[in-house]
């Protein structure tokens, strides 16, 4: 099987489960990217996901390095459409029949279950992260301050996980 239909349809799969945010579909990426297909290393793929909350648009753009890895600008492309088609066509069909739906009387159920769904997903997707991230005093330890700084002051993610980042390189470098 060529490369680019590999990603695509590992790519297309994961994006079945892209509902809730991206954050959701972490576990299964990584599992896919990292350990079962072995296309990045578990540090590269938490570089990844960093560098997809710095950027500006949707986080799952962290899947274009894999496929820039695999197959070059061509694999980046077809990452990122695979991941994004699914979910792509579902709010298309969701948003043409929007005026049946909400009319049915199990709408707010099924809405409910999948809040339920994407949050349960969500935790996952950040203990996925978690795991793979802090695995020192160093880094348990930017953790601890980010989820404050988060919480308490709501700062933008990104301006967090820059500091971080810069903490830890600070630290890093003062101890040799």
């Amino acid at each position: 099987m060529s490369d680019l239909l590999h990603l695509a349809l590992v790519f297309l799969r994961i994006g079945l489960l892209a509902f809730g945010g991206s954050t959701g579909v972490l576990p299964e990426l990584q599992r896919q990217v990292v350990q079962e297909q072995g296309w990045l290393t578990s540090q590269e793929f938490a570089d990844s996901f960093a560098l997809g909350q710095l950027t500006p648009g949707p986080a799952l753009l962290m899947v274009m390095f894999a496929g820039f890895k695999i197959a070059g600008t061509p694999g980046a492309i077809v990452s990122m459409v695979a991941i994004f088609l699914p979910s792509t066509i579902m709010t298309c069909l969701v948003t043409a029949s929007w005026d049946r739906l909400k009319c049915w009387p199990w709408l707010a159920s099924v809405q409910r279950a999948l809040a339920a769904m994407a949050l349960g997903l969500a935790a996952a997707g950040a203990y996925s992260i978690v795991r793979v991230t802090v695995t020192d005093l160093v880094s348990t330890g930017v953790a601890i301050v980010a989820f404050f700084l988060l919480w308490r002051w709501r700062l933008p993610s990104a301006l967090v996980i820059l500091a971080g980042g810069l903490g830890a390189l600070a630290i890093g470098l003062a101890t040799g």
